[in-house]
């Protein structure tokens, strides 16, 4: 009787041994994928931007471009496209959009009918946020199924008398004092810095104009982090 009690208490030690060797493996095995799989996330970029994208984001910003250019209206890349064509000579590799920055003056000297005019006969449309002072333009016809569609945004920058500076309009910013240091979100920067001739920059395939010293502007748009490369924001 005491030997049969002894060899079910180690048979039941050896099941748990068992077990307990089963699970410890297990765990191993659960943790190991973990591993690669976070590896694999590591590796693969932060963002996708397709061939399609690509394709359909220069002619599109070539046009619009020059649109603005035979419109004698002042621009050139700016903010995450000016970021791009210094790192990259294009666009971020994650950026679908491209960016642009206006001088208003330029462009009230049109009335919003021949802008919309101007840009129809090349196929595309024109979208004014008057809150944030921007257009946005994109073509026409072209939605490719779930994708996101390519577009351009024209920000526009008017000169301030009282502060010497060129500062985004819209009616978001038009409530503020005029203090550059003290609300940043007027995004100042000085006149010198988009007076003509303004130099050209490589971006992908196009040759488009940039500010004049390019890194002052971008110290103006990104106090914080001018100087370390755009990290992926998508």
């Amino acid at each position: 009787m005491l030997l049969m009690r002894r060899r079910c208490r180690l048979r039941s030690r050896r099941r748990e041994l068992l077990l307990l060797v089963v699970v410890v493996f297990g765990l191993v095995i659960i943790a190991y994928y973990l591993m690669m799989n976070e590896n694999d996330v590591e590796k693969q970029p932060p963002c996708t931007v397709s061939q399609e994208q690509r394709r359909r984001l220069y002619p599109l910003l070539s046009t619009v471009s020059s649109l603005l250019s035979r419109l004698s209206i002042t621009h050139f890349l700016c903010y995450d496209s000016l970021w791009g064509a210094i790192q990259e000579s294009g666009p971020l590799p994650w950026d679908v959009h491209a960016h642009l920055c206006a001088l208003n003056e330029k462009v009230s000297v049109h009335d919003e009918a021949e802008l919309l005019r101007a840009f129809r006969r090349r196929g595309l449309t024109l979208e004014y946020s008057s809150a944030d002072g921007q257009y946005t333009i994109r073509n026409s016809t072209g939605e490719t199924g779930n994708i996101e569609v390519p577009t351009v945004r024209v920000v526009l920058f008017e000169e301030d008398d009282r502060l010497h500076m060129l500062r985004r309009v819209g009616w978001r910013r038009r409530v503020l004092p005029p203090d550059c240091d003290a609300h940043p979100t007027l995004q100042c920067f000085p006149p010198n810095l988009a007076a003509l001739p303004l130099p050209m920059r490589p971006f992908g395939p196009l040759s488009l104009p940039a500010p004049r010293e390019d890194i002052d502007l971008l110290k103006f748009h990104y106090p914080d982090t001018w100087w370390r490369p755009l990290q992926p924001h998508c």
